[in-house]
C-alpha cells in the first residue's frame, strides 16, 4: 500500500489538497490533484488512533490517556515510537518532537477568526500552513514551504499529523458547543 503513493518532495506545487471520503469513518487524502501523497483514516470507532500511510512508511498516532495531551507517533512496522506530540490544557499550544530531529509548534493564524494553523520551526518559520475551506469533500488545503520540502524531514507525515490535530479541535469544539 506505500507503493501507491508519491514522495512529497516531488511534487511542483506548494498548494496541496485533503480530500475526504466516507462518512462514518472517514479517509483523508493528500493530493495536488494528480497524485497521493498520504492518508490518514481512523484505526477504531472512538478515534483515539489514527492511521497514517505515506510513501515514506506507515505510523499510528495514539493518543494517551483520558483527554489526550500527550499522543504518541508510533511506527508501524518497528513498533517503536518515534516522535511525540504535547498538547497544552486548552490546546491552543501544541509541540511536535521527532527523534529525527525536527521540532515544531503548531499555532494559530494571525487574527481572532483565522482559519489557519502554521507548523512554525524555529529553523524555517512558517513551514506548514493547514487552512480550513467551508468544502465538505476537500476540507482543508495544505500550504509547504518550498525550502523544507528540500530537507530529509517526513513532510507528508507532519502535514497528516496536522490535519489529525485540527481535526482534534474540531470535535472538542464541537463536544463544547452541545
Amino acid at each position: 500500500m506505500i507503493n501507491n503513493y508519491v514522495k512529497i518532495d516531488s511534487s511542483r506545487s506548494t498548494e496541496l489538497q485533503l480530500i475526504r471520503k466516507g462518512f462514518f469513518k472517514p479517509v483523508y487524502t493528500l493530493t495536488d490533484g494528480q497524485f497521493e501523497y498520504g492518508t490518514l483514516s481512523c484505526r477504531d470507532i472512538w478515534q483515539r488512533e489514527k492511521n497514517i500511510i505515506t510513501s515514506d512508511g506507515e505510523w499510528i498516532v495514539r493518543c494517551i490517556g483520558f483527554l489526550g495531551k500527550e499522543t504518541l507517533i508510533i511506527d508501524a512496522l518497528k513498533s517503536e515510537v518515534v516522535g511525540k506530540i504535547t498538547r497544552n490544557g486548552w490546546g491552543t499550544k501544541t509541540a511536535i518532537e521527532m527523534n529525527n530531529g525536527f521540532n515544531a509548534a503548531l499555532t494559530c493564524g494571525k487574527g481572532f477568526f483565522s482559519r489557519t494553523l502554521n507548523w512554525t520551526n524555529d529553523q524555517y518559520g512558517d513551514c506548514i500552513q493547514v487552512k480550513t475551506t467551508c468544502k465538505c469533500t476537500r476540507p482543508f488545503t495544505v500550504s509547504i514551504d518550498q525550502e523544507l520540502a528540500k530537507t530529509k524531514f517526513p513532510l507528508a507525515l507532519i502535514t497528516l499529523i496536522g490535519v489529525n490535530l485540527v481535526l482534534l479541535r474540531q470535535a472538542e469544539a464541537a463536544a463544547i458547543a452541545t
